[in-house]
């Protein structure tokens, strides 16, 4: 059984594209759980099929991948191998089976199944096959928490090489024990798991800017006293000139040949060239820090939202909150207030989603100022929201850029894209509403499609909200970043409880 995987000078670009998308990249991944982190379009999916053999490297090589499963983020499987999954009875199939609550019977049902049902399905098979290596592009990505905690149990006790690409923060905590971290032509890799390693990268990046600063002042030390050397050496050059003294003053003359001789013409010059040499060491060495330094990035918009006047924005006492098709029985009363920051959380399917829908609708007819995030936008609305964001001034435009670069997107590729990806459809949604001055947001599943920098930019952006705010989350740590309150939904019954930020 391979024990590690060697990347060795690899370079690779798309064939649409001039530049290298990896230029010699050099990585090694060993026994355990490796995370792979980075922002959408650094390559993390790339990097994983060049692992697996799906993609051929430019130049370089990779070593000790001969036995590589890949799982993406697709949930298609083929009909003969569910077949032979589902009817292998073998002790290693049963083990993952279990572990990963697989209880499909016969392959026609597998349609049936909900997106998170499908994706335990699919690792339990990858896992029973015991590979060397595993490759799992975001297993957790629009699960809820039941099935993220089904999957973590589940991976922890892989025993070969694992690569995992996530922007889930918690699982990446509670996994990894090594993190490549990918950013645009520069990538770093670090001991621990994803908090550990960006704890070092940042006190690594705060060195770094430590240090361009120091050089960067002795630059200027350096720059100013070759300026007075420049003067002192024109002023001596002047002094000992012969020129304007007369030809029959043998004395004056005399003392410029001395000074001359003993050497005091020359030593302006050569303390200027010593100190030349000294100008350019530091140049270069400032240059060198400088290309080092992290990008400078200016993460987090800041919406155009007051506290809300009103005593509260939703109230209701009574024991059941109907919705038509279903019914929600009440613990406690349920109270929106002007400061609230609510968390709706709970298993796929418990009805959050609805929840949030029927409190817009309460607070429309009520005429009280919103945002309204849906969870995935019809193609209608995407098209709507191209179009809105086309007959927009340039002015407004480079505003909604500007929103769109501070959640973490490259504005340049959003101006100029035909279609507009998931994650920069929720960004330029929530840009284009910067001053829409709501008394409450209301976000669903708004971390989904987003890398882990847009993440905490979003979440660094709620933190400092005036307004109120119910989001519906299954991001653990997310929700305990922006939320004081909790209402957990299970068995058509809601309970609500109090959350200390972290």
């Amino acid at each position: 059984m391979s024990r590690h995987i060697t990347v060795q000078n690899l370079s690779y670009r798309y064939e649409s594209q001039s530049e290298f998308l990896f230029q010699d990249l050099n990585l090694h991944f060993g026994p355990g759980w490796t995370g792979i982190v980075g922002k959408n379009g650094t390559g993390k999916s790339s990097l994983a099929k060049l692992i697996a053999g799906e993609l051929d490297p430019d130049l370089g090589t990779i070593q000790g991948n001969a036995s590589v499963r890949y799982v993406s983020q697709d949930t298609y499987i083929e009909k003969e191998i569910l077949e032979e999954f589902l009817y292998d009875h073998s002790k290693e199939s049963g083990r993952y089976k279990n572990l990963l609550n697989v209880f499909l019977e016969s392959p026609k049902d597998y349609d049936l199944l909900s997106f998170g049902e499908k994706r335990r399905l699919i690792l339990a098979l990858a896992l029973s096959e015991n590979p060397e290596v595993l490759i799992l592009d975001e297993p957790t990505n629009h699960l809820d928490s039941e099935s993220i905690q089904i999957i973590r149990t589940a991976l922890s006790q892989f025993q070969g090489i694992g690569i995992l690409i996530s922007h889930d923060r918690s699982l990446l905590d509670d996994l990894v024990t090594h993190c490549v971290f990918l950013e645009k032509n520069f990538y770093l890799e670090r001991p621990g798991n994803y908090t550990e390693g960006k704890r070092e990268m940042e006190r690594e990046a705060r060195e770094r800017i430590h240090d361009w600063e120091m050089a960067r002042h002795e630059r200027k030390k350096l720059d100013a006293e070759l300026k007075r050397r420049r003067e002192e050496a024109s002023l001596s050059h002047k002094h000992r000139s012969k020129k304007g003294l007369d030809l029959h003053d043998h004395d004056g003359r005399h003392k410029k040949n001395l000074a001359r001789v003993t050497g005091k013409d020359g030593q302006a010059g050569r303390l200027k060239q010593q100190l030349d040499k000294r100008m350019e060491h530091s140049e270069r060495r400032e240059k060198e820090i400088f290309t080092k330094l992290p990008e400078k990035e200016n993460l987090g918009i800041v919406w155009k939202s007051e506290t809300s006047k009103r005593k509260q924005l939703f109230f209701c006492e009574d024991q059941n909150l109907d919705f038509g098709f279903m019914s929600l029985r009440l613990e406690t009363p349920m109270n929106i207030q002007p400061g609230s920051k609510i968390a709706i959380t709970g298993k796929n399917g418990s009805g959050k989603s609805t929840l949030l829908r029927f409190l817009v609708e309460d607070l429309k007819q009520k005429q009280i100022p919103y945002l309204y995030l849906p969870q995935e936008f019809t193609e209608e609305e995407i098209q709507n929201l191209q179009w809105e964001f086309q007959s927009r001034s340039s002015e407004e435009k480079a505003k909604i850029l500007s929103g769109v670069h501070k959640l973490g997107s490259d504005p340049k590729r959003v101006f100029e894209s035909e279609r507009f990806s998931p994650g920069e459809i929720k960004k330029i949604f929530l840009s284009l509403h910067l001053d829409a001055n709501p008394e409450i947001l209301l976000l669903d599943e708004p971390t989904n499609h987003l890398d882990i920098k847009s993440l905490e930019a979003l979440e660094g952006s709620l933190e400092s909200l005036n307004a109120a705010l119910v989001v519906v989350s299954h991001d653990r740590r997310f929700v305990e970043s922006v939320a004081t309150e909790e209402w957990s939904l299970e068995n058509l019954s809601l309970t609500q409880k109090h959350l200390d930020r972290i």
